[in-house]
């Protein structure tokens, strides 16, 4: 139990800790004098920063979302745990006659069905909103609106209703030009209430300062919980290919409200569904790249510290903390066939960008082996890490 309580107090103090982007000053430094790197002929379409059009479409529903049911069965949890004297105190309607009145029984499963019937119309829409989020906010892609794809299916008599398979979203993608087109499904939305009031009686009794502190992370876990979720697809337009796929699973807490609004729920599921869209940051981003090159190297005047001015900034979703690789190219003749490859290889060296984050571009710091460090020259190519 005490591992167990350590492992939480440690997620909390985790979450609860705010990273602080690296602080620099450009003018500190003094520019290099070295000679850009020379790039071999044959190197250079290694360069060329190819930025893909996505459309996301047609995410279907295929929840079972049973909200009334939810709900009541929460309300009668609450009741039956008061009648036994449980430790968590009753918080849901039940226990003071709310819902279980005929008439108020009546209104409530009447509102109920109501708010069902506007999530499930709204709720594929509300989670493509969120892909679009995440895809615009990472950068390395331009990704087609709703409306501009609406604009298409009109134009060419398109019915989105009849878009249920892959050949007719690829028909559909070779209309608007775009290279991938980003599609899945709500799978299921689960609401649940979770109390922790024995939980957090114990801690505070049995571990005192440090039990109040994981009491207060408790406190922010309690409530209505919603988890989304989606599975995720990218079909490559030019071949019908499904490129990508996989499932992923977000969760929100909307409060302690007897039950949750309209308004309160379609909030929770687009969230959860985009704390989902977090798992598959990293292999989005390797989908959705980022590439720029060095401007200008510096280096402190002690000679040791060094920093690059790189052609990425914010409009390339490019934010301080971001970590980027840096290649060094090299003309490379097979002595058989006689031709030549380019040969790519990235440097053993951290660079980080601080917190000069301009639109077009941004200064990052370098470390690692001095060695290393030394080899990293303007006109070197950069790019965009994996994001975690």
């Amino acid at each position: 139990m005490p591992g167990k309580i350590l492992a939480t107090l440690l997620i909390v103090c985790t979450v609860m800790a705010c990273a602080t982007a690296i602080k620099y000053d450009p003018t500190a430094f003094l520019p290099d004098k070295g000679e850009p790197e020379k790039i071999p002929q044959i190197c250079k379409a290694a360069y060329e920063a190819s930025i893909p059009r996505v459309a996301v479409v047609n995410f279907t529903n295929n929840t079972t979302f049973d909200y009334a049911k939810m709900v009541q069965s929460h309300v009668q949890g609450d009741v039956d745990r008061t009648r036994v004297g449980a430790a968590g105190a009753a918080v849901g309607p039940g226990v003071a006659g709310v819902v279980w009145g005929e008439k108020d029984k009546t209104r409530f499963n009447k509102d109920s069905t109501r708010t069902e019937r506007e999530i499930n119309v709204r709720l594929s829409e509300s989670v493509e909103d969120g892909v679009v989020d995440e895809i615009v906010n990472m950068g390395g892609a331009k990704v087609y609106t709703r409306s501009e794809m609406k604009k298409i299916l009109d134009e060419h008599k398109f019915q989105q209703s009849g878009l249920v398979n892959d050949s007719q979203l690829v028909q559909l993608g070779k209309l608007a030009g775009v290279k991938y087109l980003f599609t899945g499904s709500v799978n299921n939305v689960n609401l649940t209430y979770k109390t922790f009031s024995a939980a957090k009686e114990g801690a505070q009794r049995h571990l005192g300062l440090v039990g109040s502190v994981l009491a207060a992370g408790m406190e922010t876990q309690e409530g209505w919980n919603i988890e989304t979720e989606i599975t995720l697809r990218i079909l490559e337009v030019e071949t019908g290919e499904i490129v990508f796929s996989k499932k992923v699973l977000g969760r929100e807490i909307i409060g302690k409200m007897p039950y949750p609004n309209y308004d309160a729920l379609i909030g929770g599921i687009k969230k959860a569904a985009s704390y989902a869209l977090r798992d598959a940051r990293p292999q989005l981003s390797k989908w959705f790249t980022v590439k720029g090159y060095i401007i200008q190297t510096r280096t402190s005047s002690d000679g040791k510290e060094r920093s690059a001015l790189v052609t990425l900034g914010e409009q390339h979703g490019i934010k301080a903390g971001s970590k980027l690789f840096v290649f060094t190219f090299e003309e490379i003749r097979d002595p058989f066939s006689n031709k030549s490859t380019c040969d790519i290889v990235r440097l053993p060296v951290d660079v980080i960008i601080t917190d000069q984050v301009q639109a077009e571009k941004s200064w990052a710091l370098i470390s690692g082996d001095p060695n290393a460090m030394k080899r990293v020259r303007a006109g070197q190519l950069v790019e965009r890490a994996p994001i975690k």
